[in-house]
């Protein structure tokens, strides 16, 4: 085991998942009894604990038992899940992803303008996301809580994992260090979406790598998929621009200009509806989500991260790389963005108890993270084997 640690790349990765977490518990802990040091310090040591268990089930190289290992830990996950969708009512947590998701479908399907609904929070908080997003959680919607589109995105991205992969072994370690993260219980347990979100995201990148779609093999398609994905909020192109900016710069000029359109295209088609809802008063342009995402941010910062994110599409070599890079610039970005708003507007108050320091948008950086380090742990274990 002493030789598989020493030899482990990317320790960054692990760094950065210990980091997340340390977050949340920190955060989340300080505001009871129990002293988070001990919370910190009983995470690591199970963390090691899981390593362990997962080493001495590959080490047995037997396909049925891993497998056997995954569908446990899905069921109990979705059960557990599932208890605590029906236990917690979700109008007394005082996050309103869940709601800006519901309320925005209650609205459409009872014809009132969706984007001007707000959440159960208060009345200045209103839906964010871009329509394509709302359009996914229909099925939830319809089955009575959007919140049931947490089993099905799990369910989701580990048979991504699985399909990408074609390895129980990376699957099994991808889940079970998703299902022991505090920052993915509390997506659960205040019914965020903003992970899901990320997990379909990561799944388009996982289609573009395993087919090996770019601007330069097949345009149209690639651009129609960045548009769909441009569909669901404002940060998401920035996993795929890090991925297919090396290939959108190496198109021609002519080629450019189409991709720019037909990504725009489909956003402007998804938005339609609501830009023409009421023709009168126009209210798609005193409330759309552009103006909840760009509330808060530093247009300066943005250039910088920008320029880093076409720094960085440069750079890497592989697909393990990208992953790196991607999970790196998230938090890097997040951090930067949200300290820096801290600091202007609400530096006189601790920094854990800012509302607009939401820590949650570090989880979207875990996807990228765990795929690395599962793919890595687990190649690094059958070398020394």
């Amino acid at each position: 085991m002493t030789s598989i640690i020493k030899n482990i790349k990317y320790k960054e990765q692990w760094l950065l998942y210990i980091f997340l977490n340390i977050l949340f518990i920190w955060k989340y802990m300080s505001r009871t009894m129990f002293n988070p040091l001990i919370g910190i310090i009983f995470f690591i040591l199970f963390c090691i604990f899981i390593v362990a268990i997962y080493y001495n089930i590959i080490k047995k190289n037997n396909k049925n038992l891993t497998k056997y290992f995954i569908i446990c830990i899905l069921l109990i996950s979705c059960s557990l899940i599932g208890y605590i969708l029906y236990k917690i009512d979700p109008l007394s947590v005082n996050v309103d992803r869940w709601s800006a998701t519901s309320y925005f479908l209650d609205g459409l399907f009872n014809g009132v303008y969706p984007y001007g609904i707000h959440t159960h929070v208060c009345e200045t908080n209103y839906p964010s996301p871009s329509p394509m997003w709302f359009y996914l959680n229909i099925p939830f919607w319809l089955l009575g809580d959007v919140g049931l589109g947490l089993i099905f995105f799990l369910l989701f991205i580990t048979k991504m994992i699985y399909w990408f992969t074609n390895s129980y072994k990376n699957t099994l370690l991808f889940l079970l260090l998703l299902v022991i993260s505090p920052a993915y219980w509390w997506e659960i347990i205040v019914r965020s979406d903003g992970l899901s979100n990320s997990f379909v995201i990561f799944s388009f990148i996982l289609f573009f790598e395993k087919y090996k779609l770019s601007f330069q093999s097949q345009w149209i398609v690639t651009s129609i998929l960045c548009g769909i994905m441009a569909s669901t909020r404002l940060w998401a192109p920035i996993a795929p621009a890090i991925y297919l900016s090396k290939s959108f710069l190496k198109v021609s000029l002519i080629r450019k200009i189409y991709i720019i359109l037909i990504i725009l295209l489909i956003v402007f088609l998804f938005f339609v509806p609501y830009i023409f809802w009421d023709t009168q008063n126009w209210i798609f342009f005193s409330r759309n989500p552009f103006l909840s995402e760009t509330s808060t941010g530093n247009k300066w910062i943005l250039l910088i991260m920008i320029i880093i994110v076409l720094y960085i599409s440069l750079k890497f070599h592989n697909f393990n790389q990208y992953c790196i890079s991607t999970s790196c610039f998230f938090t890097l970005f997040f951090f930067v963005s949200l300290l820096f708003n801290h600091l202007i507007n609400n530096s006189d108050i601790p920094i854990f108890e800012d509302p607009d320091f939401d820590i949650s948008y570090f989880s979207l950086m875990l996807p990228y993270c765990l795929f690395t380090i599962s793919k890595t742990f687990t190649d690094v274990i059958k070398k020394c084997n």
